[in-house]
């Protein structure tokens, strides 16, 4: 009997604890309008100190007997204009690049588009059929492999390289691209650009929009081919720009590391050999465009991909050679310059999440942010040291912040140097509070006590 009463008497704590939380709420609720008032402030110091740098202390630079310090003027090599091209104190580390007879040239590493080498990169010059690459991004981004496509006889009777295409034949979206980017054909650019914008100028107005777009600023394109033609022009820049975006495609990727491909149906099936030879002699070749015409010269856009020889770690290097005597020997030397005397150091990826932003009038007080591309540095393999993160944050983001909203940048610098910087965005959603949360939020402190003490 004595332990039926005093569990009688357990069970009526909680009622009692009823009752007190009542007036505790009261005499909170006295500070809610206020408080919700002030929630919507960042207040004070919220925000006001900023981040400080981190330095990641997994990246360990490798031992080198390099000097940060190079004499004033040194290690220039190619337009110190050109965007991303490394320090020239950062290039006085490396051997020269190899002589080229390229009269315009580029080499940049595909993920953090850092320019390792330049020579006149920004003067315009005819692309020949390295306007191709443009052309295939945009008919990726626009149409759909399996569309089938109608050769017209404007399209059949464009002169030069060609994958023989006869007026009212029928073929895929994707056999077409691969006439385009194997073959060189420019009977399929005119297919592809009279499917996706109806005709050949509709489409040069696509390339001219989608290039500004991707930051190809330098560029004039009126055809999808590159046939000479005045006022179409490209840089070397551009070209490699243009490239670094199309490889991020995988369809891309996976047609220009092609030797050989099957198309066409029935008794017109053949198979197209490239015409990129690197892709047969250089080891790493994956692409990407050959190029030739008589005012453009030998061109060539080429990319190759190894695993560094230290960490295993994959890079990629876009090289770009306009107008050249030797543009296989040019593009090679270049590339294999790049791979043995830079390495590619990462720092974040998009899923990490490496800082917190204060939220005002959210459901949730923070927000964790990413880097919205990988982060990553190219730097001498003689370099010493390590990189330094620094993240450049906004005091507050205003509720709703949904996912990829951009908040802040990530800078990566040595010693004195930035290297690269990527835009910071919210890795996760964060919705507006509404009325119920300004008024419980100030009480659940309260709530969680009387929790923990067994009254609610």
């Amino acid at each position: 009997m004595k332990r039926r009463s005093r569990c009688r008497e357990s069970r009526g704590w909680p009622r009692l604890g009823g009752w007190l939380l009542g007036p505790a709420l009261a005499l909170v609720a006295a500070t809610v309008t206020a408080t919700a008032l002030l929630w919507r402030l960042p207040g004070p110091g919220v925000g006001s100190r900023g981040p400080e740098p981190v330095t990641p202390a997994v990246l360990q630079a490798a031992p080198g007997q390099g000097t940060r310090n190079a004499a004033p003027g040194s290690g220039t090599r190619g337009d110190r204009a050109v965007p991303g091209r490394l320090p020239d104190g950062l290039l006085a580390q490396v051997p020269p690049p190899p002589r080229l007879s390229a009269r315009a040239a580029i080499l940049m590493d595909w993920q953090t588009g850092q320019v390792l080498h330049a020579r006149e990169a920004l003067a315009p010059r005819p692309p020949a059929s390295t306007t191709k690459i443009l052309t295939a991004l945009i008919a990726l981004e626009r149409g759909r492999l399996s569309d089938r496509v109608t050769i017209s006889r404007r399209a059949a009777a464009t002169p030069g390289s060609s994958m023989s295409l006869r007026a009212g034949e029928v073929y895929t979206l994707h056999d077409l691209l691969r006439g385009l980017l194997l073959r060189s054909g420019n009977d399929a650019a005119v297919a592809i650009a009279e499917h996706i914008a109806g005709s050949v100028e509709a489409f040069a107005a696509l390339m001219n929009e989608r290039a500004r777009e991707l930051g190809a600023r330098q560029s004039r394109f009126l055809n999808p081919h590159g046939l000479h033609q005045p006022g179409h022009y490209s840089t070397a820049y551009d070209l490699a720009l243009i490239a670094r975006h199309a490889l991020a495609h995988p369809v891309f990727a996976d047609l220009v590391r092609q030797r050989e491909a099957l198309v066409g149906e029935g008794a017109r099936t053949r198979v197209l050999s490239n015409t990129n030879r690197l892709l047969w002699h250089l080891p790493g070749a994956d692409g990407v465009k050959t190029g030739t015409t008589s005012a453009a010269g030998e061109c060539l856009v080429a990319s190759a991909t190894r695993p560094d020889p230290e960490t295993g770690l994959e890079q990629k290097l876009i090289a770009v050679v306009l107008d050249a005597d030797a543009r296989w020997e040019d593009s090679a030397e270049l590339l294999n310059w790049g791979f043995e005397h830079f390495r590619l150091v990462p720092v974040a990826s998009p899923g990490d999440g490496l800082w917190e932003v204060p939220v005002r009038g959210g459901r949730e007080p923070r927000i964790r942010v990413a880097p919205a591309a990988p982060l990553a540095v190219v730097v001498p393999r003689s370099l010493a040291g390590e990189p330094v993160l620094t993240l450049r944050l906004p005091p507050a983001a205003p509720a709703p912040v949904r996912p990829g909203t951009p908040l802040g940048t990530a800078e990566v610098a040595w010693g004195d140097w930035v290297l690269h910087q990527v835009p910071l965005v919210a890795a996760e959603e964060v919705v507006g509070a509404g009325w119920a949360t300004w008024l419980v939020r100030p009480a659940l402190p309260w709530l969680r006590w009387l929790g923990r003490q067994g009254w609610v």
